[in-house]
């Protein structure tokens, strides 16, 4: 068949599969059950499973088709016969020996991370669902395909066939990317903002607004209970009372001070910052021994344990002040707009230290920066360096802080030689430490000077590893000796291991404390280490996680 010019273009023939392309597959069908960092349920794994078979048969057939290129000619029928007949063989066993193996290797993931062993039937499920899965995006890209060669056989009509295929597949590119942009992306868009939207207007049960003039929302306070947003509310109508602090440490305790502005107090981030300078004046919050800069995840919620534990540590003697700048989850703001929450970040810390470097050096608060995952990710949007950071604070913790924070980054990549990404030395620990579990707050054996600044993470947790450069440079926390929760047999692999990472962030607080993306176990430590309160012992520390741990699992 032969275009307006006379050029011959291709007939439309019965579709085959690649043979290439179903052999790689099979290969990225086998990496996809190797280990990574968390174990997933078996739709997560289905999910990662699909995506790298997909990936792995594209990869392939694209090389089948330069292979078929350079050759000039085609491969003698004898010689793919043979080929077939391997794969016909090969192929089913490496599934199964996938499946077997996976399983095993699913087993030893979940040991490391103290959680329950899954049945056989959890890896064969993941199996098939990775094999639909991957048929499905094989089938759109061929549909893709198939759309792009019919608009060059239209234009084939005009041009020469190779210019009219190249010009198909432009205008399929540029259809692909205003339905995903114009239609998918701002429906997926417009959805979530509806939907979380209005989750926000609810309250948690437990949250009730509270009596006290020390807390944003009540009658007292110049932020309404109900533009706190759900967060908000839960989080100045919870928390330890005077009595039960009082309880704890024996002698009498203050009433806390928490503040906040929702979404709905203000109408920007600069407002919003400065109505919680305004809460923080009225409360008298200038006046407590510690007071906290607290950048919330992305709904604006802050963790119970790492508020509570911080005003049990001092008796009430404390001030929390934060503000909502998304009611979407974390993952979601990720996607859709982080810069709210390095902008939310900044205005924040940079609004309430303003006003505290005006009071008197000897009465005022100690100032604390705080963040976790999302939050931390903000919080430390405020510090160009770790210079900034001690110049401003008399210390930080950061909790599961994700891995594209610009100051984290930083301090990692500048680590000392001898320790590992997962678990660094920075500036020999004078300053800057890093701890995966309390007994890591004593590393190094040197003197850690104020401020301190505390991060913590865990080797397997995902949010603090996942990077974009995973699809094809391995990590250094994999090329170097990993962490006691990480499995000996993970590997990395191009394109695979940032498929498994990807995935694993979808299930990072499945696992329990001390693992993933949970850090409440480590919290009452992690604050005692930083911040040193008065009179505190560890005989205190061990009583108070008991305490958090009941309470919060209620």
């Amino acid at each position: 068949m032969r275009d307006a010019t006379g050029e011959s273009r291709p007939r439309w023939h019965p579709r085959i599969p690649s043979l290439c392309g179903l052999a790689v597959a099979a290969v990225f069908f086998w990496l996809s059950f190797t280990p990574s960092l968390l174990p997933v349920p078996w739709l997560y794994q289905g999910l990662a499973t699909g995506v790298c078979v997909a990936l792995g048969y594209a990869i392939g057939a694209f090389v089948g088709w330069v292979v078929r290129a350079l050759a000039g000619r085609p491969i003698p029928k004898r010689v793919m016969r043979w080929a077939w007949l391997t794969l016909a063989v090969a192929g089913p066993i490496v599934l199964i020996a996938a499946v077997v193996q996976g399983h095993s290797w699913l087993n030893e993931m979940e040991r490391l991370v103290q959680m329950p062993e899954a049945g056989v039937a959890t890896t064969l499920a993941a199996a098939v669902a990775g094999l639909i899965v991957a048929l499905v995006f094989v089938g759109l890209a061929r549909l893709v395909r198939d759309l792009a060669v019919w608009a060059a056989r239209l234009l084939g009509r005009w041009v020469r066939w190779r210019a009219a295929l190249a010009i198909g597949w432009v205008l399929v590119a540029l259809l692909l990317v205003f339905v995903f942009n114009g239609v998918i992306w701002r429906g997926f868009v417009s959805f979530s903002d509806s939907t979380y939207s209005a989750a926000n207007d609810g309250t948690a049960a437990g949250a009730v607004q509270p009596q006290s003039p020390e807390r944003s929302g009540s009658s007292a306070s110049l932020v309404s209970w109900q533009s706190l947003g759900k967060q908000g509310r839960s989080f100045v109508g919870r928390g330890p009372t005077q009595a039960q602090l009082s309880a704890f440490d024996g002698t009498p305790a203050k009433e806390p001070i928490r503040v906040y502005a929702g979404l709905e107090s203000a109408p920007s981030d600069q407002a919003r910052a400065d109505l919680v300078v305004k809460e923080l004046d009225r409360t008298g919050a200038w006046t407590r021994a510690v007071l906290v800069v607290a950048t919330p995840t992305g709904t604006g919620w802050l963790e119970p344990q790492s508020v509570d534990s911080l005003e049990y540590e001092f008796n009430g003697d404390t001030a929390i002040a934060s503000m909502q700048y998304s009611y979407l989850p974390s993952w979601i703001s990720q996607l859709v707009d982080k810069s709210r929450a390095t902008e939310a970040g900044k205005v924040l810390f940079a609004a309430v230290w303003d006003r505290w470097s005006q009071l008197p050096a000897a009465s005022r608060p100690r100032l604390i920066a705080y963040g976790l995952s999302l939050g931390s990710y903000g919080g430390q949007a405020a510090f160009g360096s770790v210079t900034d950071l001690k110049a401003a604070t008399a210390g930080a913790l950061f909790l599961g802080t994700p891995n594209d924070t610009a100051l984290w980054s930083d301090i990692t990549a500048h680590r000392d030689a001898s320790s590992p990404e997962w678990l660094p030395v920075y500036g020999g620990g004078a300053t800057v430490r890093f701890a995966a579990s309390a007994a890591d707050l004593g590393r190094p054996a040197t003197t850690w000077s104020a401020p301190r600044v505390l991060y913590l993470q865990h080797a397997s947790d995902p949010v603090v590893w996942w990077s974009p450069k995973l699809f094809l440079h391995e990590p250094d926390w994999l090329k170097e000796p990993r962490g006691p929760d990480v499995s000996p047999s993970m590997r990395w692999f191009p394109i695979v291991t940032f498929a498994q990472v990807s995935v694993d962030q979808f299930v990072g607080t499945m696992p329990p404390n001390g693992h993933g993306h949970n850090y409440a176990n480590m919290i009452v430590a992690a604050w005692a280490a930083v911040l040193s309160p008065p009179g505190w012992t560890e005989a205190k520390t061990a009583s108070l996680e008991k305490l958090i741990d009941a309470y919060a699992n209620e």
